[in-house]
């Protein structure tokens, strides 16, 4: 179980995804296998790899990551909403958002307070990591009003060291560049947004 506190966002895991295999080595080699076709350029005639880092690490992060996985070979926080990462339009540089439920506690308070009929996000301790930080779902009577608020957390990846040139877009390279960039990513996110979340749910 992986020991989550105030600035760990992300986390790699490598036990669960090795126990839970069905080919007998990683869960993640086998959803990467299925999803190649993200990984090969499509500006080459003859086959060959994206080779832009960025690229790469979206799409290492995608599979990894819920919906395609589930449970991910990357973990997001319980009570976050997710983390997702993301090329700009314009310049095709590297950025993470980071999708936080907020308490009615923590937009309204003082002459802000809102109706008691007024739903929040519910508690949700299911299956995965719970602890201090456990999930959060929509609340299950549509007959109330709900006011269900939440935050993006933007960082920008352009400077962040490590992403991988990626040398293949199939096989055990492709699993070894992959889970490297993940973890790279993990890390980098929880250095650059997490001190940030902290600060918000305070």
């Amino acid at each position: 179980m992986t020991s989550w506190n105030e600035t760990t966002l992300a986390a790699v895991d490598d036990v669960y995804d090795r126990e839970h295999a069905s080919n007998g080595y990683s869960r993640y080699a086998e959803y990467l296998r299925l999803n190649n076709g993200l990984f090969r350029s499509s500006w080459t005639d003859e086959p060959a790899p994206v080779d832009d880092p960025a690229e790469f690490a979206v799409h290492a992060w995608t599979v990894a990551s819920g919906p395609i996985m589930a449970p991910g070979y990357v973990r997001t926080r319980p009570d976050l909403r997710g983390i997702s990462l993301h090329r700009d339009e314009d310049d095709h540089g590297l950025y993470a958002e980071i999708r936080i439920p907020l308490d009615h506690h923590q937009i309204g308070g003082g002459a802000k307070r809102f109706p008691h009929s007024w739903q929040d996000w519910t508690e949700d301790r299911g299956w995965g990591d719970s602890g201090e930080y456990p999930g959060v779902r929509e609340p299950d009577d549509t007959k109330r009003p709900a006011v269900l608020a939440s935050a993006v957390v933007r960082v920008s990846g352009r400077e962040w060291s490590g992403l991988v040139t990626p040398t293949a877009y199939e096989g055990p390279t492709l699993v070894t560049e992959a889970m490297l960039t993940v973890a790279v990513v993990a890390q980098h996110v929880n250095d650059a947004a997490g001190p940030i979340v902290a600060q918000l749910l305070k």
